[in-house]
């Protein structure tokens, strides 16, 4: 069954005006306390891959594959510390400009020996 064309164009067309909330998250290794941090665009869809990632047993970073190779996925967690909408007249190179200098804000809170 074909969905319609005019139902296609509002859906496509819903999905360009809904709103974007980016910001920094942090993926903690709870058996050893090493963490990364990083500044996403999106992240509904980042929270989709780690999901994806933890139920797959599948590694989400290089950087963390020989700990996720020695305690398994079951000792990571996923946290957001910050979320920010992308302001309407704000560019993508603006906002990821703007999630990176909040990303570097929140680097300086935690314990640089113990980053991925």
């Amino acid at each position: 069954m074909a969905m319609d064309k005019d139902r296609k164009r509002e859906i496509v067309s819903e999905y360009k005006q809904r709103k974007t909330t980016g910001g920094v998250y942090k993926v903690t290794n709870t058996a050893n306390g090493r963490y990364m941090l990083k500044a996403e665009v999106d992240l509904q869809s980042f929270r989709n891959r780690f999901n994806f990632s933890m139920r797959m047993k599948s590694c989400l970073h290089p950087k963390m594959q020989k700990d996720f190779s020695q305690y398994g996925a079951e000792v990571f967690t996923l946290e957001f510390l910050e979320e920010t909408e992308k302001k309407e007249e704000e560019s993508a190179m603006g906002f990821k400009d703007r999630l990176k200098r909040l990303e570097e804000a929140w680097a300086e809170k935690f314990d640089p020996e113990k980053a991925y």
